[in-house]
């Protein structure tokens, strides 16, 4: 079984300790526990998603530790997961397997947990490691398949299948949505003059800057090369118009000397409203149709498609 170090306390002034890999699950719980930590391991198995998992683990303890709410963290998870309200009693925990951490599971409720419910509880998270290992596994994955290598926003293939959903939200929930699509101009003489190396920090820098003047809800990727694709949800258009403003700004004002680059770098925006017509494709194309009018009218401009 798994190291599951307890951070809680438990009635004493100092946390526990418990290392449950050199014990025997004959040595530690009665068959009827073993066969239930069995049982919730196989039930737990059959999730991925991490959310899933800690709402099935914590309904199916219940009855033996009863409990208000739980909050989970994790280095791979870039929010806690959490439900019901925080208390002030709780027992925390954090689980490795096989030198790989797990995070932090914690559980709240407003009276102190008995000894007994500590012993029970720590039995149990031993059906919670494996599922939890290959949920943040998978978790990792997928994180990896839409995340950008170099600039660690989302990519092309995360917007191919985000966008379309946002698409759908809006119509359903009547709601506006702006998008627009952003090209640096003159990157082409940056890689030409001072190499890939100097571009790429560039592209990460200009990303920094762009994922700043958004909101948390609204959604950026990179679409490729030097071009960028922003959503912004429940946005009119004099609001797109003054995050681009912000965006071209930000951009201008850049320290190039910071990358031994001779003069300042430029963007073009191409923004465009959702309209009702409009599905995915045609929605991307006359975003990108205002981008091409900015570049040829003079660039580092905002135009509206």
């Amino acid at each position: 079984m798994s190291n599951i170090t307890s951070l809680g306390k438990t009635g004493s002034d100092h946390p526990q300790v418990i290392a449950l890999d050199s014990r025997k699950p004959e040595q530690v719980v009665s068959d009827k526990q073993y066969l239930k930590i069995l049982q919730l391991s196989d039930l737990l198995s059959r999730h991925l998603n991490l959310e899933d998992i800690l709402k099935v683990f914590s309904h199916e303890i219940q009855p033996m530790v009863p409990h208000n709410s739980y909050r989970y963290t994790s280095e791979q998870v870039a929010e806690p997961i959490r439900e019901g309200k925080i208390d002030r009693h709780s027992l925390q925990y954090r689980l490795t397997i096989q030198q790989m951490d797990l995070g932090e599971l914690t559980l709240y409720r407003d009276q102190p947990f008995g000894s007994n419910e500590v012993c029970q509880f720590e039995d149990l998270l031993c059906s919670l490691v494996y599922p939890l290992r290959n949920a943040l596994l998978y978790h990792t994955a997928i994180t990896s398949a839409y995340s950008d290598p170099l600039t660690g926003i989302n990519n092309r293939a995360a917007m191919e299948k985000l966008l379309p959903r946002e698409i759908r939200l809006a119509k359903r929930h009547d709601h506006r949505l702006a998008m627009m699509i952003l090209d640096l101009d003159g990157f082409k003489r940056i890689n030409d003059e001072y190499g890939h190396d100097i571009g790429d920090r560039v592209l990460v820098r200009v990303a920094e800057l762009i994922r700043a003047c958004l909101r948390d809800t609204d959604m950026l990727f990179r679409y490729g090369g030097d071009e960028f694709v922003a959503a912004l949800p429940h946005t009119d258009i004099q609001g797109g118009i003054d995050v681009a403003h912000r965006i071209l700004e930000q951009v201008l004002s850049m320290n190039m000397e910071a990358f031994a680059i001779d003069g300042a770098l430029g963007m073009s925006v191409g923004l465009t409203m959702l309209q009702a017509g409009d599905d995915f494709p045609r929605f991307f194309k006359r975003a990108d149709e205002a981008l091409f009018r900015a570049k040829k009218s003079g660039k580092h401009q905002v135009v509206i498609g």
